[in-house]
């Protein structure tokens, strides 16, 4: 973006306009190098969406655990009391849906219910299961990759945000005291166009013109530490809503601008494409996991239980003994069991997982094309905007040096006071611009190091 210099006008709300839109059109992002850490860490620490992410990292690795105690046997104690008819039938029946009666088939119906007691002891226990475990394990292992993942791809972004935001502050804070020496400025043309008025050296007009534009440089001052306010709150909001003690008043940063020349390839480890990766790993297993379901299972169980009646062997009814137990049994078993037409039912779900896989696939390449070019882009930007930063206090001496010989001239008469609030109105513009381009400069140099994945890039030479 280029800024015109005044020529025809010394409205200062040309210029304030100008700034104030570019500061707008900026995302709101993030600098004095220890507070800028406080901020970094402040915000890792309270914004909720960071926590957030990191709440559902740590959910995950609990998942992992999960699938790591499959291999505890299931173990259940139970105990029961009825009261039934006990009318029976001999015959297969489908068991579901249909609740189970125990004993040999009655001779006919009776209606009159009778006590019953049970209690047991059941253990189920899959130590084999032909890799579906390991692959569940795994499965649970590559979404707790993509979680963290996430979250440190969350927690790049904003500290680029914050990073970002502070800038902006600095920006605004540092044109206020541009425009508060601009101020300074008027104010002291106007107590000199007063002193020669009285003198009789120059005409009452001078004054009221110098007034004028001296209450319009106020006004403006005002909209410009309003602008401040508004960059400070948003800072509030990236790091949670409480800014750290210690806020500095002033900064050196708009002074010097930075060196470093990045590299022109992408770095493997850019949080961006990390995610990635872990997304095709995360479906990569989850393909594996599902292959996995038409393997056989092994099963252990045994049991050991007591039961009670209120019918005898002889078919005699005795209530009573319905509530204690009368016979006690066990019993171990093995058994094994193989799908033998799952595979036909998983087949769709395995095309499925593989074109879901591939996608993640391509979803990577695209990631990858679109931050090399856009660090191509960064990199121009950076060497541009510090090439244009070099020439911006040249502007700001030419027009210093212009305006101290047009002020002299002014107090000796030879020019009138238009000339003089145009040459100041120069020198605040260019000394505005100086420290937009600097700002430029270190805004090209954070998108850098945004787009190559390490914000040290930045804070290295913030540092400095």
């Amino acid at each position: 973006m280029k800024y015109s210099v005044l020529t025809a006008s010394p409205k200062i709300s040309l210029i304030s306009g100008l700034l104030i839109c570019f500061l707008l059109s900026e995302r709101s992002y993030a600098q004095n190098k220890p507070y800028l850490d406080s901020l970094l860490h402040t915000a890792t620490a309270n914004y909720p969406l960071i926590k957030a992410k990191r709440l559902q990292t740590q959910a995950l690795q609990y998942a992992v655990k999960y699938k790591q105690n499959g291999l505890i046997p299931s173990l259940n104690a139970s105990y029961q009391v009825d009261y039934a008819t006990a009318n029976n039938i001999t015959g297969m029946i489908y068991p579901q849906y249909i609740t189970p009666i125990s004993g040999p088939p009655s001779k006919g119906n009776d209606y009159s219910g009778v006590p019953g007691s049970a209690a047991a002891l059941n253990l189920q226990w899959e130590p084999i299961t032909f890799g579906q475990r390991a692959a569940d394990i795994d499965l649970a292992k590559g979404k707790l990759q993509y979680g963290q993942a996430d979250e440190n791809l969350t927690l790049f972004r904003h500290q680029v945000y914050v990073i970002n935001a502070w800038l902006n502050y600095l920006l605004v804070s540092d044109l206020i005291k541009v425009y508060q020496s601009n101020i300074d400025k008027s104010a002291f043309n106007l107590k000199q166009a007063q002193t020669l008025v009285v003198s009789g050296l120059r005409p009452g007009t001078d004054s009221s013109s110098f007034h004028s534009e001296y209450t319009r440089a106020e006004m403006q001052l005002i909209n410009f530490e309003r602008q401040r306010d508004s960059t400070l709150i948003a800072l509030k909001e990236l790091v949670g809503g409480k800014l750290p003690s210690g806020l500095p008043a002033d900064s050196s940063l708009f002074s010097h601008l930075p060196v470093v020349a990045l590299a022109d390839t992408l770095t493997a480890d850019h949080p961006e494409v990390q995610l990635g990766k872990a997304n095709i790993t995360a479906n990569e297993l989850a393909l594996k996991s599902l292959k996995k379901n038409i393997l056989p299972r092994l099963t252990l169980w045994s049991t050991g239980y007591g039961r009670g009646s209120g019918i005898g062997a002889d078919g005699s009814v005795n209530s009573g003994d319905g509530w204690r137990f009368q016979r006690y049994n066990y019993g171990v078993g093995a058994q094994i069991a193989f799908p033998i037409l799952e595979i036909f039912r998983q087949k769709p779900l395995w095309k499925q997982q593989e074109l879901i896989t591939a996608s993640t696939r391509e979803q990577l390449a695209q990631t990858e094309l679109h931050l090399n070019s856009q660090k191509e882009i960064a990199a121009s930007n950076f060497q541009k905007a510090v090439q244009s930063a070099r020439l911006a206090p040249q502007q700001f001496h030419s027009a210093e040096y212009s305006y101290k010989a047009i002020q002299s001239r002014y107090k000796s008469g030879l020019i009138n006071y238009y000339d003089v609030i145009q040459a100041q109105q120069l020198l605040f513009q260019s000394a505005a611009t100086m420290k937009i381009a600097y700002y430029g400069a270190w805004r090209a140099l954070l998108n850098e190091a945004a787009y190559s994945g390490s914000l040290n890039l930045f804070l290295n030479q913030y540092g400095k």
